[in-house]
């Protein structure tokens, strides 16, 4: 007899602690999406002589400090920058490829991505004169 209930003792402990620690184990927890970029803060310009050439920029307060830019154009071809400490950026012709869209009237395609948030859902900014 004495057997038997130290062994249901042992099956109660045992589900005890396994209870215990199976509640005290979380699920990692699920990154949200970064907000949108604010394309009332950003400016597309295809810039003049001055500038030379497109003037890609965002506000303070456009994207997230810290937060990786991407910009895409209407066909596909990307660049990336890095926002700084007030949620600001500025890409130059310099910085664009080759065969990026120049074009008045285009959209390009904004995204951001910041520690903490998945990419962003994207903003159209269309490029001006």
């Amino acid at each position: 007899m004495k057997g038997k209930v130290y062994r249901k003792t042992s099956i109660l402990i045992i589900l005890l602690f396994t209870t215990i620690v199976m509640l005290g184990c979380q699920a990692p927890p699920v990154e949200e999406k970064c907000p949108t970029p604010d394309g009332s803060k950003i400016t597309v310009s295809r810039g003049t002589i001055t500038t030379g050439g497109m003037v890609i920029t965002g506000a303070p307060g456009a994207v997230l400090p810290g937060a990786t830019v991407t910009i895409t154009d209407s066909e596909g071809d990307t660049v990336v920058t890095t926002a700084d400490q007030d949620g600001g950026f500025t890409i130059v012709e310099a910085d664009l490829p080759e065969d990026f869209d120049h074009s008045i009237g285009n959209e390009l395609s904004i995204t951001q991505k910041a520690t903490g948030c998945t990419e962003s859902d994207d903003v159209d900014v269309a490029i001006g004169a």
